[in-house]
């Protein structure tokens, strides 16, 4: 079930990313695939063959990812299942930014052919613009509401009893929070420019931009909030509204994602309605610093740019701060791949990868990438083998797969530590007054022997 969940994900994101792509070919700003045409050519036969060869390639390449990724419904081992989910996923990124750059040198060299190179044009400074550049950014006390949101989740979670989980909780959401404010002052903080000789017009479109983009960063503060703690605020309900929570939980997920996309294309459609009611668009030589797709110019004081797509921000490779945001987006993927692989291959590959000691009048658990685990026998109140774990449950810290289910749980709205191979029967649960271990050998007959020792212990 879970490599099938996998691999939807990853097929819906082959034809999202396909989609977002292919809004380049879209002419936005006079701007088709990284190239500025003239405002009279938009509409000429190449560019319109051009545009839609660039669209119908993404999604061909949609298509061919996707066929590549059925390979996850062949059975294989957990490590080999995740890695081959990265390589896809890395592919899936790789291939599509080659495409595009592709076509970004196929709309330049259109140009060249053609001679439809634009003059640039010097940068014309609105006074009136500048001054009034946010006068319709969102204020930032609507972040409060999602900031108090976010106390009173983490408040219900405290009543629940989970402390630590709260504290990390709080403390992920704070960092989101804080990410999407900075954001907020990032768009606060843009330069304008007279992107035509009509004041009004340019004012129009500057005060689009600052609205959508910072009410969508207000927006996403507080949606994020719930889709976090939502899970966790059900653990003491009945099984039939947890599953109803869980459905909200994904249509919330499905809100997020679509209301941000149908934000950002409407806020784009309306910008191109305002650039095509003048005929004074002011070409600024930007084609120059978009060759590879990224924004490079060493002479730009701007961290953070708008992307051509108008959807987006980007960061300016000439800066320092760009190179390391784009080599720490780099870590990040690498890492990644590395933290979810190495322990499944421990898991899948080690002769006794969830081991056991009996000593000093403790028993001890251990597993790959999971602290050490020692139990007392003076706080064990209950144990025995069971044949499932409890049926509502949620994995606060650890590995949570088909075959293996390690680290920390809360299950049945009790604190659990899990050393489970979900093909090794039956399960010893160790119960304490704090929380609940639940471990599995390999061997089943070792699981069996753990039993008899812990027993024997308490007797």
């Amino acid at each position: 079930m879970m490599s099938l969940m996998i691999l939807i994900i990853l097929i819906a994101c082959n034809f999202i990313m396909a989609f977002v792509s292919s809004l380049a070919a879209k002419p936005h700003n006079y701007v088709i695939i990284e190239n500025t045409f003239p405002a009279d050519k938009i509409d000429d036969p190449k560019v319109i063959h051009f545009a839609k060869k660039y669209r119908e390639r993404q999604f061909q390449l949609a298509f061919i990812l996707s066929f590549l990724d059925l390979g996850l419904l062949i059975p294989m081992k957990d490590s080999s299942f995740m890695l081959l989910f990265f390589l896809l996923l890395y592919a899936t990124i790789g291939a599509n930014y080659l495409t595009t750059i592709r076509y970004i040198r196929k709309g330049h060299q259109l140009i060249i052919d053609n001679d439809w190179q634009l003059t640039t044009q010097p940068i014309q400074i609105d006074t009136k613009l500048v001054l009034e550049k946010n006068r319709k950014l969102v204020s930032p006390w609507w972040f409060s509401v999602s900031l108090v949101l976010i106390l009173l989740l983490n408040a219900l979670v405290y009543q629940q009893g989970m402390r630590d989980m709260g504290l990390m909780l709080l403390g992920i959401n704070v960092l989101v929070w804080g990410s999407l404010f900075f954001t907020w002052r990032a768009i606060g903080r843009l330069p304008v420019r007279a992107l035509t000789n009509d004041q009004q017009i340019n004012q129009q479109y500057n005060d689009l931009t600052k609205f959508y983009w910072s009410s969508l960063s207000v927006f996403m503060s507080g949606l994020i909030s719930l889709i976090v703690y939502i899970p966790l605020l059900t653990m003491t309900m009945n099984a039939k509204f947890f599953s109803f929570m869980m459905i909200l939980e994904l249509i919330m997920i499905l809100l997020l994602c679509g209301a941000s996309l149908w934000w950002l294309i409407s806020l784009r459609q309306k910008q191109d309605r305002l650039l095509t009611s003048t005929t004074t668009f002011r070409y600024s030589g930007d084609d120059y610093y978009w060759r590879y797709g990224l924004y490079y110019n060493p002479d730009d004081r701007r961290l953070m740019v708008p992307d051509r797509i108008g959807m987006n921000l980007s960061v300016n490779l000439g800066k320092i701060g760009g190179k390391i945001l784009v080599a720490l987006v780099a870590v990040i993927l690498v890492v990644a791949m590395v933290i979810a692989v190495v322990p499944l291959y421990i898991l899948d590959y080690h002769p006794d990868p969830l081991s056991y000691e009996v000593k000093d009048e403790a028993v001890v658990l251990d597993g790959p990438f999971i602290k050490e685990q020692k139990i007392p026998f003076a706080q064990i109140e209950e144990v025995e083998l069971v044949n499932h774990l409890p049926f509502r449950g949620i994995r606060t810290n650890g590995f949570a797969t088909e075959n293996y289910a390690t680290g920390h749980y809360r299950l049945d709205g009790k604190p659990a530590i899990l050393f489970v191979d979900h093909d090794s029967k039956p399960i010893l649960k160790i119960v304490t007054k704090d929380r609940n271990y639940f471990y599995t050998n390999k061997k089943p007959v070792e699981t069996k022997k753990l039993y008899q020792k812990i027993h024997q212990s308490g007797n």
